[in-house]
């Protein structure tokens, strides 16, 4: 079976987006979720930014353009303005950002726990990280996918890492993500021409079990979780 495509596309992708798509809704869903959480970092007007784990950085837009934005990522990339290390630490000094962003990285992590203690080293006390991973997520290379994560679990490497949870959402919830794992386990034995409305259909379907999900239960058990985390004063 072929690995969906990823779900993190620019902001153009996102309105150009056919709800064919076999992950159409969570595409649409996870940017604007992101975005509602991000308002809970605090981001000064002149703070630093550490995108980390960039791709194409689709939500800088979510801090004022007067932010210094270190767009971080492996060699190669040409979004990135900084070069991650080999082992996948950042050149950044310790203590000298106000925010960490990363979206959908963790999961890609060859050691999170590693990635998660430089979250925390280059923050300042009181600086904030928004991340968001994997729950029940399909198995999804880019260039590969190593980990998955329970609600408490994802907790406990984060909080390990010397962090505070101050807010913790599901995104995407239980019977949906059923949903749309029944879809990706059938969608690639299809014929090519029969694919693009069942996914249509799946996606409407996921769409509208997701909007009558109890906010609990999809904090539990979700498709991809994001939280806001928080470095501890002195």
């Amino acid at each position: 079976m072929s690995a969906p495509p990823s779900f993190e596309p620019n902001r153009g992708d996102v309105r150009a987006l056919r709800r064919s798509h076999p992950l159409a809704y969570i595409i649409r869903e996870l940017p604007d979720r992101l975005e509602a959480l991000s308002r809970d970092l605090h981001c000064p007007s002149e703070g630093r930014v550490l995108d980390y784990g960039c791709a194409d950085t689709p939500y800088r837009h979510f801090f004022p353009a007067s932010v210094d934005y270190l767009a971080a990522d492996l060699s190669g990339n040409p979004d990135a303005t900084v070069v991650l290390n080999s082992d996948g630490t950042v050149p950044v000094a310790d203590e000298s950002v106000d925010v960490v962003l990363s979206t959908q990285v963790l999961e890609h992590a060859a050691d999170p726990a590693l990635y998660l203690s430089e979250c925390q080293r280059v923050l300042h006390p009181g600086g904030r990280m928004l991340l968001s991973t994997h729950g029940f997520m399909v198995y999804h290379p880019d260039p590969v996918d190593l980990w998955r994560w329970t609600s408490a679990g994802l907790r406990e490497v984060v909080e390990r890492a010397g962090l505070t949870v101050v807010r913790f959402e599901g995104i995407m919830g239980l019977r949906a993500s059923g949903l749309q794992l029944f879809q990706d386990g059938l969608l690639y034995q299809l014929p090519r021409r029969l694919r693009p409305a069942f996914a249509y259909v799946m996606q409407r379907a996921i769409a509208f079990v997701d909007r009558h999900e109890a906010p609990q239960s999809r904090d539990t058990n979700a498709l991809v979780f994001a939280l806001v985390a928080e470095k501890p004063g002195p």
